[in-house]
């Protein structure tokens, strides 16, 4: 069913202004036109009365249901009546728990098994964190006597851009501010984006395909079977009040591994099955089953998975394989398996993922949006293979490097191997170690670090935007305690510095305003006072500084930027000073399965080849068009080092060889009708999309896609104006192109 774009944004507003609580209401059309919704009409939801009245009858609020007063629907439909119009949606927003259609919303539209409202739709708007956050259609189905689930499209005449980096594509293209307003306020679903956060072509694929084999509703891949598993238990740990989990295992999975997340363990007999109602999901009880063959213990415990399904209780099984299901059992929350190459060609070894299988609507939801912070994610590669294996299990390793864009694979070494070995080269490292993405290889640095007895993070500087959401953010369970320094406050460092502190973190060049914090100074303190010193050398890269030198102790690639540049490659890494350091993450990667598929490997390594020529060009291309905007009259401020007006100009000239690939400048007009002048039309030589280290010259803007609905306060207190643009300056031999798109783009500011 398609929604007017207005009808959906006032539903979605409701939701905003009623937030943290559940707002409802109806949406009405013409009588005699199916397809017509003209008319949305707020409700007031009664059902704090009711709760305070009889809290026994009705045990909800209005923070997680709705009940719609009585006498104003009354009212509405007998003026419907009059003027030919009837309702033809009923909707309502969920708060902080995703746009999904719950058991209570289904219980509420059916009576006696068939429909309570015959012809009307249910919209679900979701509400997360006070702002909107997608939404879905429910519609019920006479032949199946159940709700069809369908995402909203909306009435807009500008389908979703392309991808940019081709069938492996990493980033898509962002065409218009309104776009933008768009897709963040909920009215556009992406088809391309940031990998992350919007699922490539192949992972799509892959996830389709399983669900149909294993009768699932929904399947989630990751890089691991043990990493899709440690996934959801941090989920479960940060989402419930509290967790108390048993755990049953006859394979290699030990407590041990499952301690490592500071989640408890009770054992649980399989041959004495604990009573269901000795059981709660008010407790925190989850249920983690792992053995050989768990059908045929779902099919001779079905009664007491039954029973565990009514008192709520999680359950999850990991197995060693997918399930065939012609129906999803009740009781089985998730089902968790790693899924290999090996398992459909005995003679293709090393290209896994994890699998993630459940029915449940909001976990799921929550779940994807807990995932794209830590970044497990699984390879596009290495889906478009899984799935061409699952489809034809003949094809050989020549079909392999064929499907996953890769002209061939080294023959004398891994390249995993080859790479750690010129990464360690280049950064003056000890050793290094390779993760699925540049967010996986941050959130592995800060959680083998961080503990209960150590909280405290102190940043210097302002760090890559999901840097700081992971630390702004971490759930309820991890204690985080994030400490800001301003790269003019140093001398504060040392007081700052305690026994709580488990690491200083900063950015050789800081994203987007291209500050550089002193790493010489700040390596001394955190050296003087035996605290581990992490820096994320992503935008500088290697060609232009080695922190290693300055006392880091661990120092972080996302290998998705410059290392690569082709835009259809991710991947991350972390480059340790010491071996007692590499020791302790060798360790932690193998228990959380964190690594980088061996054909991003080998895509990586063919990139890398030309990397330092392609640095060059890099940092001087950076620099004419620094010097180019700083010096035209559209251009208010330009964030660049090599300008003596940058507060890094000094400190850039005594750490860093060059300057990268990062300009960022605000307009002289602040206004927003002036950035549309400057960003809506088209470019011939630059390419509209977020990301840095592109080949390509990439161009977006940046606060409106990092820190959307960020208030004009907390702007202000990060030093990030609203309308910054940032260039990320490709390697191009010529960039005559660019500079007159920039000129013509800027003019059009002022006229």
């Amino acid at each position: 069913m398609e929604i007017p774009e207005e009808i959906l944004a006032e539903c979605h507003a409701h939701g905003v202004d009623a937030y943290p609580e559940e707002t409802c209401g109806f949406i009405t059309g013409n009588r005699d036109d199916p397809n017509s919704l003209e008319t949305v009409w707020p409700m007031r939801n009664i059902m704090n009365e009711l709760h305070e009245k009889d809290p026994a009858q009705y045990p909800r609020t209005a923070r997680d249901g709705y009940v719609i007063d009585p006498l104003e629907q009354l009212k509405l439909e007998r003026s419907l009546k009059k003027e030919g119009k009837e309702i033809k949606v009923i909707y309502h927003s969920h708060p902080d728990v995703g746009a999904y259609f719950s058991e209570k919303d289904k219980e509420d539209a059916l009576w006696n098994g068939k429909a309570r409202y015959p012809g009307v739709k249910f919209l679900v708007c979701g509400t997360t964190g006070g702002k909107p956050d997608g939404a879905i259609i429910a519609d019920f189905n006479q032949g199946s006597g159940d709700f069809d689930i369908t995402p909203v499209t909306v009435n807009s005449t500008e389908a979703s851009a392309g991808i940019v980096g081709g069938a492996f594509g990493i980033t898509g293209i962002l065409p218009t501010i309104d776009f933008i307003h768009e897709w963040k306020n909920g009215n556009r679903e992406l088809q391309h984006g940031y990998f992350r956060f919007v699922k490539q072509r192949q992972i799509r694929d892959l996830q389709e395909e399983i669900c149909s084999r294993t009768g699932a509703k929904y399947a989630l891949t990751f890089c691991s079977g043990i990493a899709a598993l440690f996934e959801l238990l941090i989920y479960l740990r940060e989402t419930l009040s509290n967790i108390n989990l048993y755990f049953s295992s006859d394979t290699a999975l030990s407590a041990g591994d499952i301690q490592n997340l500071e989640i408890s363990c009770k054992l649980l007999d399989l041959e004495n099955l604990i009573r269901p109602d000795l059981l709660s999901v008010k407790n925190g009880d989850v249920l983690l089953l792992a053995m050989e063959v768990p059908e045929l213990f779902i099919k001779e415990n079905a009664q007491w998975l039954e029973k565990l399904k009514h008192q709520r209780v999680t359950v999850i099984i990991y197995s060693s394989h997918l399930p065939v299901f012609n129906e999803w059992p009740g009781g089985l929350t998730y089902w968790i398996t790693g899924i290999s190459s090996s398992e459909f060609n005995d003679k293709l070894f090393g290209i896994e993922g994890g699998i993630v299988l459940s029915n449940a609507d909001r976990q799921i939801v929550e779940l994807i949006e807990s995932c794209k912070r830590s970044g497990p994610v699984l390879s596009a590669r290495s889906a478009a293979v899984l799935l061409k294996l699952m489809k034809d299990q003949e094809t050989d390793l020549n079909g392999i490097t064929q499907l996953s864009g890769i002209n061939k694979l080294p023959a004398d070494s891994k390249p995993e191997q080859l790479i750690s070995k010129k990464l360690c080269e280049w950064e003056h490292a000890a050793d290094c170690f390779l993760f699925p993405s540049g967010m996986s290889a941050v959130h592995s640095v800060m959680n083998l670090l961080r503990n209960k007895s150590r909280p405290q993070v102190i940043v210097i500087g302002l760090m890559y935007s999901d840097s700081y959401n992971l630390l702004m953010n971490p759930g309820r369970s991890s204690r985080w305690e994030a400490e800001f320094v301003e790269l003019n406050e140093l001398e504060t460092l040392p007081q700052i510095i305690s026994e709580k502190t488990a690491m200083i973190v900063t950015e050789t060049i800081t994203n987007p305003l291209v500050e550089i914090p002193d790493l010489e100074r700040v390596g001394e303190i955190a050296s003087a006072h035996g605290v581990p010193f992490v820096v994320d050398n992503t935008v500088a890269s290697p060609a232009n500084c080695q922190p290693l030198d300055y006392d880091a102790d661990y120092v972080i690639h996302s290998t998705t930027k410059y290392l690569s540049g082709s835009n259809d490659h991710a991947g991350g890494a972390v480059m340790v000073k010491n071996s007692s350091e590499a020791s302790a993450l060798d360790n932690f990667q193998r228990c959380w399965g964190m690594r980088i598929s061996p054909l991003e490997s080998a895509a990586l390594w063919e990139c890398m080849q030309d990397f330092r020529e392609r640095m060059e060009r890099f940092n001087i291309n950076c620099t004419v068009l620094a010097e180019f905007l700083s010096a035209h009259l559209a251009v208010d401020f330009v964030y660049h080092p090599s300008l003596n007006s940058h507060s890094s100009y000094d400190t850039a000239k005594k750490l860093l060889s060059g300057n990268g690939g990062v300009v960022s400048f605000t307009l002289k007009d602040e206004s927003e009708n002036a950035l549309k002048k400057f960003y809506d039309r088209e470019f011939s030589s630059m390419i509209k999309a977020p990301s840095i280290g592109s080949n390509q010259t990439l161009i977006c803007p940046y606060t409106l896609l990092t820190n959307y609905f960020y208030t004009d306060e907390e702007l202000k207190e990060i030093k990030l104006p609203r309308h910054l643009i940032r260039i990320s300056a490709g390697c191009e031999t010529e960039i005559d192109g660019i500079l007159e798109d920039l000129d013509f783009a800027l003019k059009r500011t002022i006229q």
